[in-house]
C-alpha cells in the first residue's frame, strides 16, 4: 500500500522539477537576450562614434588636400618663373 502512496508523490516532485528547470531556463534565455540586446547597443553607439570620427577626418583631409594642391601649384609656378630667369641669365652669358 505504501508503494501506491509514493508514486503519485514521485510524480509531482518530478512535475515541479521539470516546471522549475523550465522557468530557469527561460530566465536565462532572457538574461542572455538582454546582455546581446545591450552588447548590440554599446556596438551601434562605438560604430557612430567611429562613423563621427571618420567623417571629420575625411572632411580635414579634404582641405589639407586643397592646400596641398595650392602650395604645389605655387611651386610649379616658381619653379617655372625660375627656369624663365635662368633661361634669360644664360642667354646674357
Amino acid at each position: 500500500m505504501r508503494a501506491k502512496n509514493i508514486f503519485p508523490s514521485v510524480c509531482v516532485c518530478l512535475l515541479f522539477a521539470l516546471a522549475f528547470a523550465n522557468l530557469a531556463a527561460l530566465a536565462y534565455d532572457n538574461m542572455v537576450y538582454n546582455n546581446l540586446s545591450r552588447s548590440r547597443q554599446a556596438l551601434l553607439d562605438q560604430r557612430q562614434h567611429l562613423q563621427e570620427s571618420a567623417d571629420r577626418i575625411s572632411r580635414q583631409l579634404d582641405t589639407l588636400n586643397r592646400q596641398m594642391d595650392t602650395v604645389n601649384s605655387y611651386l610649379r609656378d616658381t619653379d617655372s618663373a625660375l627656369r624663365d630667369i635662368e633661361t634669360s641669365l644664360s642667354q646674357m652669358h
